[in-house]
C-alpha cells in the first residue's frame, strides 16, 4: 500500500497513470466481456426476439450501477483525497459506511423492483414476443441486487487506494464463472434468459466474495469493520455530492435506454435486437475509455488532495491525449470490421445491419469522447460535483433526449443512429468552456499563490 501512494505522489506521471490505469482497462474488458457473454450465448440460439428481450431489461444494469456509483465514485474520490492528506482513518470510515450502506440499498432495490415489475416491464417496451425473456431474466437480477450493487461499490472502493489490480482480479472471478455457466445454463440445460441471469448472478456473488476475502485477510489500508460504521453527516454529503451526480447519470442513462429502445421499436423488434448487440460492440471503447480515466482517478483525488497542482495538470494533460489516441484507434477498427464484430454475437442479417449502421454512425463523435470522459473524471476526483454532473448528463439527457425525439422524426433511422454521436460532440464543448476556470485557477496555484481552487460558476 505504501508502495501504491508513493507512485501516485512522487512517479513519473505517465508511468504513474499508466500503471494505475491498465490493470482498471483489463478490468473494464473483463466486465465488457462479462456483459457480452450473456449476449452472444443467447445469440447462438439465432432468436433475435430472445436477444431483444435481454436488451430491453439492461437498463435495469445502469439502475443498479448508479446505486453502485453513489460509492464507487463518489466514497472513491474522497477516500483518495483523505489518503491523500494522510487522514488514514476517516478513510477507513468512509469505507465501512459505504460498504454498509449499499447493503442496505441493496436489498431496498431488491424489495422496490419486485413490487413494481409488471409496470417496469411495460415501460421498457417489452412485446409479446419479448416479454417472457425480458420477465425472466428481469426477475432474477432483480432478486439479487445486493450483490450487483456490491460488486460495483466494493471494486471502486479498491480503486480508490490504489489497488486497481486486486479490483480486476475480483472482476475477473465473476466473468470466468460467467463464461463457464452460460452455455450450461443456457443452451445445455435450455434456461435461455433465466440461465443467463443465474450465470450473471452466481459470478457477481464470487466476486463479492473475494473482494470481502481481501478486507478481512487485512490486505487493505482500509477497512470494513463493523466498528468503523460510525455515519456522519460530512461522509454522506461528501459521498454524494460526486457519487450522486454520478448515480443520478446512470438512472438517466437508464431512461434514456428506455427511450432508445421504445424508439428502436418503432421501426421493429429486429431494431431493437441491434441496438442491444451495438451497445456490446459499441461500449468496449467506451469501457476502456473509463478504465483509462477511472485508474487514473485517484491519482488526481490524491494529488489534488496533497496540494501537489502541478502534478495534477501534468496528469490530466497525459490523460486526455491517450484517452483521445485509443478513441481514435478504436474509430477506425469499427469503421473497417464494425459488421464482422457485430455479426460474431448473431449470424442474422437484418441485425447485423441494424447493428452496423449504429456502430459507424458512432464513430464520428470517437474522437471527442477521450476529452469528454478525461474532464468529467477530473471533475469528480477534485469534488467539483456540479461540473460533473453537467457533463455526464449531456450526453444521456440535455442532448441526447431531444436529438432522439427529433432526428429519427425527420431523418427516419439515420436520424436515430446519428442522436448520440451529436449529444457526444455537443457534451464534449461544454466540458471544455467549464475546465478553463479550473485550468486558470491551477496555473494560479502553481505559479505560488495560496488561495484554494474555487469552485466552477456553475459549482
Amino acid at each position: 500500500m505504501k508502495n501504491r501512494l508513493e507512485m501516485m505522489e512522487k512517479g513519473p506521471v505517465a508511468k504513474s497513470i499508466l500503471t494505475l490505469a491498465l490493470p482498471t482497462m483489463l478490468g473494464m474488458v473483463v466486465q465488457m466481456i462479462y456483459n457480452m457473454t450473456d449476449t452472444y450465448f443467447i445469440g447462438q440460439t439465432r432468436d433475435p426476439y430472445l436477444v431483444a428481450g435481454i436488451s430491453l431489461v439492461m437498463p435495469l444494469f445502469f439502475v443498479i450501477q448508479g446505486i453502485g456509483n453513489v460509492f464507487a465514485v463518489g466514497a472513491a474520490s474522497l477516500i483518495s483525497r483523505q489518503l491523500g492528506a494522510k487522514q488514514f482513518e476517516d478513510a477507513r470510515r468512509t469505507n465501512a459506511v459505504s460498504f454498509y450502506t449499499t447493503l442496505i440499498l441493496g436489498g431496498v432495490m431488491t424489495l422496490l423492483l419486485m413490487i413494481f415489475k409488471n409496470p417496469l416491464m411495460s415501460l421498457i417496451g417489452a412485446s409479446p414476443v419479448t416479454y417472457q425473456p425480458a420477465d425472466d431474466y428481469f426477475s432474477i437480477i432483480s432478486l439479487f441486487a445486493i450483490p450487483m450493487v456490491l460488486v460495483i461499490t466494493l471494486g471502486g472502493q479498491l480503486r480508490s487506494e490504489g489497488a486497481t489490480i486486486q479490483s480486476t482480479i475480483g472482476t475477473a472471478i465473476g466473468l470466468c464463472i460467467n463464461i463457464v455457466l452460460d452455455p450450461i445454463f443456457i443452451l445445455t440445460l435450455n434456461m435461455k434468459a433465466a440461465g443467463a441471469a443465474w450465470a450473471t448472478i452466481i459470478g457477481a456473488c464470487c466476486s463479492v466474495l473475494y473482494y470481502i476475502l481481501y478486507y478481512v485477510r487485512k490486505k487493505s489500508v482500509l477497512s470494513i469493520s463493523p466498528r468503523y460504521f460510525k455515519p456522519s453527516r460530512r461522509i454522506y454529503s461528501e459521498t454524494l455530492k460526486i457519487g450522486g451526480p454520478a448515480a443520478l447519470s446512470q438512472i438517466v442513462m437508464s431512461a434514456a435506454s428506455i427511450l432508445n429502445n421504445n424508439v428502436a421499436a418503432s421501426f421493429g423488434d429486429i431494431m431493437v435486437a441491434g441496438v442491444g448487440v451495438f451497445m456490446r460492440v459499441g461500449t468496449l471503447c467506451l469501457m476502456l475509455l473509463l478504465g483509462l480515466t477511472t485508474g487514473y482517478q485517484p491519482f488526481a483525488g490524491y494529488n489534488y488532495g496533497a496540494k501537489h497542482y502541478q502534478r495534477l495538470k501534468s496528469g490530466i494533460k497525459v490523460t486526455a491525449l491517450m484517452a483521445t489516441g485509443l478513441a481514435c484507434a478504436f474509430a477506425v477498427l469499427f469503421l473497417t470490421v464494425g459488421d464482422q464484430m457485430i455479426r460474431f454475437f448473431i449470424d442474422n442479417t437484418p441485425t447485423v445491419e441494424a447493428g452496423t449502421l449504429l456502430l459507424h454512425a458512432l464513430c464520428a463523435s470517437m474522437p471527442f469522447v477521450g476529452l469528454q470522459l478525461t474532464l468529467m473524471v477530473t471533475f469528480q476526483a477534485l469534488g467539483k460535483s456540479v461540473s460533473a454532473m453537467i457533463i455526464t448528463l449531456g450526453r444521456q439527457c440535455l442532448f441526447y433526449v431531444p436529438l432522439v425525439l427529433i432526428l429519427p422524426r425527420v431523418f427516419g433511422l439515420n436520424g436515430f443512429a446519428f442522436a448520440q454521436p451529436i449529444a457526444d460532440i455537443l457534451t464534449t464543448i461544454i466540458a471544455v468552456l467549464l475546465s478553463l476556470s479550473l485550468f486558470k485557477h491551477l496555473r494560479t496555484l502553481t505559479d505560488g499563490q495560496t488561495q484554494p481552487v474555487p469552485e466552477n460558476p456553475a459549482d
